[in-house]
């Protein structure tokens, strides 16, 4: 079974070169082992404003009890606060816990150690190419490792008997006019036979700039890089590095938490160590450099990528920014999945309170929401091997749906799908083979999936509150009745259905007895109680596309199409035996009683509001003529 063991990983920035290959290794070595791996990824720390306040909620996806053991990345996590909810989480589990942490592991961790490799790159120049003078180049927005690399290139200028002069070491960002200010102060008074770059990157920006200043490569200033970056490969000449075995790493890591599983002990600490490169920036002869066209093939054909992948998230963005529809937005979102590379299954689950109102607007606008079931997952959408699948329900103990686990030997990778605090679910995908291939594009479709899902909750939330405020607009305050807005915006559809449906018109007009001695004698507050007993006697008898209303004061009008003159007298009686029971069940002193009048006519084309306003003056005389007689009988 897919279930029988689990190991959860936990990492940032999935589609990072360092990530993906940490994953791989993890994925490949689980599976060796008969585990299979489900990653938890998340985007942290991107400048992303209000929207990455509900980054969190990666940790409401696990099923923490599922697991035999977790691996965590820590280093991978750009925000501290998320890292540390995180570690917090991790502390309270039982299951053994390996991290990929550099320094300040707060479980048995897996270490890359390349750092010292700056000594051994400084010893290679002052041994290897005889050179008197090796500067160091650091780097000012990744001080941390810098700093470390630092350290080992300064023991190893000590363990040779040598100190770094004043000009000798220098601290810059990636960009090119800071570079070209530190080769000029290391050239300040004659140039430097070699340099230690804190990675390629910086490697590749100094090198750029010493060409450009007329140095020879390696001839007068030999350089090296760390971290081992195509770019570093297809250079001219290229670039002497350090190893960056990074699948290694996920290796390690798996094999290190397999031990803990099973009982045994670690270190503090497993260095994983890196090694050098030597090619041709620092002098050595190594093969001849790669012909450069394949490189910028490559490179051509990542940029075009890049392009069309910006294309595609906008062509997404906007075919899904109107969307309030969520069964609309999943098949439009069916034709952007497709367009995944090598994504084997795709999976959208939603939390089946995603789009629960607040309390404040259910109160604001008088409406009870149905309690969800919040152990209920909802799968809205599935995609595996290109074929849709339908939707259902499954229980909160699982991620996905047994049936998409069964026979599966998938690694899932998850990311959660939220707006700023709002959780609405996650994403699950899996990759063919078990090959991730995370691109940068799966962030821009992952926000745009969770404004979609904001989207159509601000409709069901909008539309809601216009509700509202249409059925203040409409509805008469004290009956719940139309009032004037409400019956003119009303009237002209009824009367167009009963012209065309060859219908009779009735309007009824309703005025209740007593009312000023019921204010004079009890109050208006039971004055307006009276006129609210009324109204529910005239709503509880009406029919679907009547228009009962109540413009003010105590007269209620009705305007119906279809009924007979029989219906039209059983109209009245129902009326009156709803307000004659009232009486004899309630408790008031007083009875609420009232007269009523119609008017019927079958309307032919033509016939207007005001030749509907005639027929309520006659129903108006009818229901005086009855309040006539009932004030000779009551006094």
């Amino acid at each position: 079974m897919y279930h029988a063991k689990k190991i959860g990983v936990f990492i940032s920035h999935i589609f990072g070169v360092y990530q993906q290959g940490v994953c791989q290794g993890i994925i490949d070595k689980a599976l060796e082992y008969g585990y299979t791996a489900e990653i938890f990824t998340s985007l942290d720390g991107e400048n992303l404003g209000a929207y990455e306040v509900g980054e969190e909620c990666i940790l409401q996806i696990p099923n923490y009890e599922s697991f035999d053991g977790i691996i965590f990345a820590s280093d991978t996590y750009i925000s501290s606060e998320l890292k540390q909810n995180i570690l917090n989480r991790l502390n309270s589990l039982p299951c053994p816990i390996v991290e990929i942490a550099v320094s300040d592991n707060h479980f048995p961790a897996v270490s890359l150690e390349n750092n010292s490799m700056a000594a051994t790159l400084t010893t290679h120049f002052l041994t290897k190419h005889h050179a008197s003078r090796v500067c160091y180049l650091g780097c000012l927005e990744e001080p941390g490792f810098s700093g470390m690399r630092e350290k080992h290139y300064l023991e190893a200028l000590k363990k040779a008997g040598k100190t770094a002069g004043t000009n000798d070491i220098y601290h810059c960002k990636y960009d090119p006019s800071d570079v070209k200010d530190a080769l000029a102060f290391f050239c300040q008074t004659t140039p430097p036979e070699a340099v230690v770059c804190y990675n390629d990157r910086l490697a590749l920006l100094f090198l750029a700039a010493a060409l450009l200043a007329g140095y020879r490569i390696p001839e007068d200033i030999a350089i090296t890089g760390c971290d081992d970056t195509l770019e570093g490969q297809n250079t001219s000449p290229m670039l002497t590095t350090v190893t960056f075995p990074v699948y290694e790493l996920g290796v390690a890591s798996v094999e290190n938490l397999l031990t803990l599983i099973h009982g045994g002990s670690l270190p503090s600490v497993f260095l994983l160590p890196a090694a050098p490169i030597f090619r041709n920036s620092c002098g050595c002869q190594s093969a001849e450099n790669i012909n450069a066209v394949f490189f910028m093939q490559d490179l051509s054909q990542r940029i075009a990528t890049l392009e069309n992948s910006i294309l595609d998230s906008m062509n997404m963005s906007s075919s899904l920014q109107y969307i309030t529809d969520l069964d609309s937005g999943m098949d439009l979102l069916e034709q952007f999945v497709l367009q995944i590379e090598h994504c084997q299954e795709f999976y959208l689950c939603l939390y089946s309170d995603w789009d629960s109102l607040s309390s404040h607007i259910l109160a604001l606008t008088n409406h009870e929401e149905h309690k969800k079931d919040t152990d209920t997952i909802l799968l809205k959408f599935a995609l595996k091997n290109g074929r849709r699948l339908p939707e259902c329900s499954y229980r909160k103990t699982n991620l996905l749906p047994d049936y998409i686990y069964d026979d599966s030997d998938c690694a899932y990778i998850y990311m959660p799908l939220f707006f700023e605090d709002r959780k609405f679910g996650y994403i699950a995908l899996a990759y063919e083979d078990n090959q991730i291939d995370c691109h940068f594009r799966l962030v821009q479709w992952q926000m745009n999936i969770n404004q979609m899902l904001q989207g159509i909750y601000e409709a069901k939330r909008t539309g809601m509150l216009v509700s509202h405020l249409e059925e203040i607009y409409m509805k008469d305050a004290l009956t719940g009745l139309y009032n004037k807005h409400g019956y003119n915006h009303l009237e002209d559809p009824l009367l167009s259905r009963a012209i065309s449906d060859h219908l009779p018109l009735t309007v009824f007009m309703i005025d209740m007895n007593g009312l000023k001695k019921i204010n004079d004698t009890y109050g208006h507050k039971e004055g307006d109680f009276a006129i609210r007993i009324l109204g529910q006697a005239i709503e509880s008898t009406a029919k679907e596309g009547d228009i009962c209303a109540r413009f003010s004061g105590d007269e209620f009008y009705i305007l119906t199409a279809g009924l007979s003159e029989q219906d039209a007298q059983n109209r009245i009686e129902s009326i009156t035996s709803y307000l004659q029971n009232y009486n004899k069940l309630g408790t008031k002193d007083y009875p609420v009683s009232c007269s009523c009048g119609y008017a019927s006519t079958y309307p032919a084309p033509g016939f207007t509001s005001e030749n509907v306003q005639e027929l309520f003056a006659a129903a108006d005389q009818m229901m005086y003529e009855v309040k006539r007689q009932y004030h000779a009988q009551n006094g």
